[in-house]
């Protein structure tokens, strides 16, 4: 069986450990950083990389940042953006830099992981851009197409 890997990345201790716990019980092995060069550190010499899920704001760079860098590096990651901000602009800008997902704290953690359990990376992968928020779950329409641009 291939090894799931999962990188959270978030300078919140208790949102880290609570997604450690989430990420380990969806049977993924979880490297976990504070910070995004903690996160570069972390994966330097990981080939594969299934699913990451960062946060909006980091001390040393944005998670747009950080998530535009992943999308460069593992084209095949979910990449999930975790965020406070429940604002449409901050959406866009997500998903246009190449992220699959966009929670908004803490509406969203129980949702990803329900998902995780029930239907295989692949699959949520191909599936439109998703958006959890306090109204639940639904499909992002708003972009010309999954990824169009890639700047950082």
């Amino acid at each position: 069986m291939t090894q799931r890997i999962a990188l959270t990345v978030d300078d919140v201790g208790a949102n880290r450990e609570f997604l450690e716990r989430l990420l380990t019980g969806a049977k993924f092995e979880v490297l976990s950083a504070a910070t995004g060069g903690e996160a570069f550190s972390l994966i330097e010499k990981v080939d594969e990389l299934p699913l990451a899920v960062v946060d909006m704001k980091l001390p040393d760079m944005s998670g747009l940042q950080l998530i535009g860098h992943l999308r460069q590096k593992y084209p095949k990651s979910y990449l999930v953006i975790a965020s406070m901000y429940d604002e449409r602009s901050k959406m866009v800008a997500a998903f246009d830099i190449g992220c699959n997902a966009y929670l908004v704290k803490p509406n969203g953690f129980m949702e990803l992981f329900q998902r995780l359990m029930t239907v295989e990376l692949d699959a949520l992968r191909e599936d439109q851009p998703l958006i959890v928020d306090q109204y639940g779950a639904r499909h992002f329409k708003g972009t010309t197409g999954l990824f169009p641009k890639v700047t950082v």
